[in-house]
């Protein structure tokens, strides 16, 4: 996808890494890339490269994120940042430290129908927000390889799908911080070492609350990825109809081409000394909060 959005968007790739050569390869020849490495290291560290896309498994992007800052190039990390708050930090303080531009990829931010709802909720076309219902859940699948082993993804189904409506939940709500974060998380549909069901309620400052469902292989689809529900003194909107016509894709390469253009925007638009983005690092710290309140340790099933 990113690939992809960026032969939309007019860039060049300039290589690509992968701990296996012929993986590497495969996907240097789809997308016509002709640099293919195994050393991520000399790629992030090349003159010709300006933006890092981190794409790894969870528990490589501090490292990755942080060597290619110091390398003096900007970076794009995939979600969740880190598999930890610690090493988020650590990321956006050496964002500041080397004077470069951290943005951590939330693409649903990017997506026309969830910025008109949060606009129509900054214009008070809903009154004082009471409490939205956030879905991160995958019906009938799951994810296997690397997104199960608690070493590389840090988490299972929060990490991996809830986050998208957290993180979608406070870019509606006008960026609030999380008071509160009570949980219930557990492991109760597949045979994983992380978790694959869960429920996250929130309080944030000014009084809204969110509830956020995670899950893998659910009988039943409450909502598509991101999707919220809002309640308001006045009113009530969601952002997606539960039910979509034939041939609906509800996530496809439009989407990160939206998110990419935003991104070098803000790339072009950067100045020395900007300070990055924080909304990776509140997403996580709430996922943190949920595994301690739900007392599942991060990345184990419980």
């Amino acid at each position: 996808m990113h690939a992809r959005a960026a032969a939309t968007c007019g860039h060049v790739v300039a290589g690509v890494a992968n701990h296996q050569l012929e993986s590497a390869e495969r996907f240097g020849a789809q997308h016509g890339i002709e640099r293919v490495t195994t050393d991520w290291r000399a790629l992030v560290s090349a003159r010709d490269v300006d933006v890092v896309v981190v794409c790894t498994p969870n528990a490589l992007h501090a490292e990755q994120s942080i060597a290619a800052l110091a390398a003096g190039k900007h970076v794009f990390c995939e979600k969740p940042m880190a598999t930890s708050v610690a090493d988020g930090e650590a990321m956006l303080a050496a964002a500041a430290h080397h004077d470069r531009l951290l943005l951590v990829l939330h693409p649903w931010r990017h997506h026309d129908a969830v910025i008109a709802l949060r606009d129509a909720i900054a214009a008070g076309e809903l009154g004082r927000v009471v409490r939205t219902h956030g879905y991160g859940v995958h019906a009938d699948w799951g994810p296997s390889g690397w997104f199960a082993d608690p070493a590389l993804a840090g988490g299972g189904a929060l990490v991996d799908m809830g986050i998208h409506a957290i993180d979608t939940a406070r870019f509606l709500l006008g960026e609030p911080e999380a008071r509160r974060v009570q949980a219930s998380i557990a492991t109760a549909y597949g045979n994983y070492e992380v978790d694959d069901d869960g429920l996250v309620l929130i309080d944030w400052e000014g009084g809204a609350r969110s509830v956020v469902e995670s899950g893998w292989w659910q009988a039943h689809l409450g909502g598509y990825e991101a999707d919220t529900e809002v309640y308001g003194s006045t009113g009530y909107r969601r952002i997606w109809a539960r039910e979509q016509p034939p041939g609906y894709v509800h996530c496809d390469v439009t989407l990160f081409t939206a998110q990419l253009r935003d991104a070098m925007r803000q790339v072009a638009g950067w100045r020395p000394g900007t300070a990055s983005p924080s909304h990776g690092l509140a997403a996580l710290r709430i996922c943190e909060q949920a595994y301690a309140s739900a007392g599942v340790r991060a990345g184990h099933a419980g």
